[in-house]
């Protein structure tokens, strides 16, 4: 039996499982957990209205399927998972009805070019911060957040700068694979530098972490990516791995944007994500993390946009008496997140005012 638990943050569900195991899964609104942080500025919903591709003779088996509210079950193989999917999948209410809306100009896929800069704000409100060089291009600055416009393969030139250890790390490494190389191919200012992982095991994770840091690191569904994160990168970073699961993608109908394949090497509706502590943590620290088995959340349509996880982690975190809030850092970040800072090349892609609605503009500057 599953039951639903109603919980105070609106941007985050928890669907939990009526069993002895208290096993649970939380849905994430990744649009509402970025207007929460942000404001009076708001993310254009055409940036979460995300639908599976139409193929035409499958399109009334898709409907049925809809109807049934369930992800499918053409994979024998995983049948068990996806009961286990659909299970949760059931207690998620129908999002408002979305009516037809023309094509987001895509912004984030403009040229890019922001020299290495940091800036931080601790205003009280957003800001924004005007491209430099005579560009027009204008990036918003969330309150309580710094950023630095570096390049994460060269991450001691920074660590002067930075604290001396971080409660929560959250990393999405630009891992090797060929959806990137094929997109460099098309259109080279598309595409990012991936780093092998000899490069990743060089990040000195173990200077910015204390006995009871929490580090997510988000991870592609590759067998090899995922070995070598678990018997490399870890050991390198001084981790221990606390949980590994999956995040699966839904549509804006709430629907899984795809069945999963039982061949790991197709494309599939999920991606995974490992959650690590210290090496040196206590036996039991972030025991209680391993309840929740799946999270869920409709993605933007920009590429490797995650949500926000703090919302989902901040339970877990262990801080000082005094500490109101946690010191988050984000490596390869792609926007900004109140009470972190963020590191990246692309740091600041995200930011551009034009993929928000101002309802008020502050017209300070970040310098």
């Amino acid at each position: 039996m599953i039951i639903q638990i109603n919980i105070s943050i609106s941007e985050m569900l928890k669907l939990q499982k009526k069993t002895e195991d208290s096993k649970l899964a939380v849905f994430l609104d990744h649009r509402k957990l970025i207007n929460e942080s942000y404001g009076e500025f708001k993310i254009k919903s055409e940036l979460f209205q995300f639908h599976p591709k139409k193929t035409g003779q499958g399109n009334e088996e898709a409907k049925t399927r809809k109807r049934k509210r369930k992800a499918g079950v053409e994979d024998p193989s995983s049948l068990e998972d996806l009961h286990l999917v659909n299970g949760y999948l059931e207690l998620l209410s129908m999002p408002p009805e979305l009516g037809d809306s023309p094509p987001i100009e895509r912004h984030w896929e403009d040229d890019y070019n922001v020299p290495q800069l940091h800036g931080a704000n601790e205003s009280g409100r957003m800001q924004r911060f005007l491209g430099v060089d005579g560009s027009r291009d204008v990036y918003l600055i969330p309150n309580q957040s710094r950023f630095f416009n570096h390049n994460v393969d060269n991450l001691p030139a920074l660590l002067h700068q930075l604290l001396p250890a971080y409660d929560l790390i959250v990393l999405d490494p630009p891992w090797r694979n060929k959806y990137i190389r094929r997109i460099k191919r098309a259109k080279p200012e598309l595409g990012y530098s991936m780093l092998s992982n000899e490069q990743l095991s060089h990040i000195p994770l173990s200077q910015l972490t204390h006995s009871r840091s929490l580090v997510a690191i988000w991870c592609t569904n590759s067998a090899l990516h995922q070995l070598a994160l678990e018997q490399q990168l870890l050991p390198s970073w001084n981790l221990r791995l606390l949980h590994k699961l999956r995040w699966y993608k839904l549509c804006a109908d709430h629907e899984l944007i795809a069945p999963p394949q039982s061949d790991l090497t197709q494309k599939q509706p999920y991606e995974m994500l490992y959650v690590a502590c210290r090496s040196d943590a206590s036996e039991n620290y972030g025991k209680d993390i391993q309840q929740t088995e799946l999270l869920f959340s409709v993605p933007s349509i920009v590429h490797s946009h995650k949500p926000p996880l703090l919302s989902w982690l901040r339970e877990y975190l262990l801080l000082d008496e005094d500490q109101k809030e946690p010191n988050c850092l984000e490596l390869f970040a792609r926007y900004l997140h109140p009470h972190f800072t963020s590191i990246g090349l692309e740091v600041l892609k995200l930011m551009d005012e034009r993929l928000y609605e101002v309802e008020q503009c502050n017209q300070e500057e970040v310098n």
